[in-house]
């Protein structure tokens, strides 16, 4: 049998953090929306984010998903690879490069991510949507931020 392969976790890790650099904005506006504290439509959001926070805002609570996200994929594509690698040698006894695919195998081992998918992703969500969710800028001089989370709704 064939050792961990560790490609797969490194392929995941660079995939979720390019996702998370290239989508968070569109889902801090999405997550805003969804709040409905007074933003009209899409436009109507990411002009107040920009004149109330600058650019900065749709990046706000960034770094967590950032890092957890990253690990998330690297997490799941590794798992899914390795347990599909595993699958078909054990099924066979041959090396990888010989070892026939089974649709029983891909099948077995997208289960295998997908329930550690799950474990991983609702904790890292809520607290992504939480931080999303802090619409008034950090202030110097020791006062006070006032943050906005939404309701247990949005939470599942």
């Amino acid at each position: 049998m064939g050792s961990l392969q560790l490609e797969d976790f490194a392929a995941g890790w660079i995939g979720g953090a390019a996702s998370v650099i290239v989508g968070h904005p569109l889902d801090t506006v999405k997550t805003r929306l969804q709040a409905g504290v007074g933003y009209g439509n899409t436009l109507s959001c990411i002009r107040m984010v920009y004149r109330r926070e600058s650019v900065f805002g749709f990046f706000k609570g960034m770094s967590f998903p950032l890092a957890s996200i990253a690990v998330y994929n690297s997490v799941v594509f590794g798992v899914f690879s390795n347990t599909q690698r595993f699958l078909s040698q054990h099924h066979c006894g041959e090396p990888e490069a010989t070892a026939p695919r089974m649709l029983s195998d891909l099948l077995l081992a997208s289960m295998v991510a997908g329930v550690v998918s799950v474990g991983l992703g609702g904790p890292v969500d809520l607290i992504k949507i939480r931080l999303q969710m802090q619409t008034q800028p950090f202030r110097d001089g020791g006062e006070h931020r006032v943050t906005v989370f939404p309701g247990p709704h949005l939470c599942m």
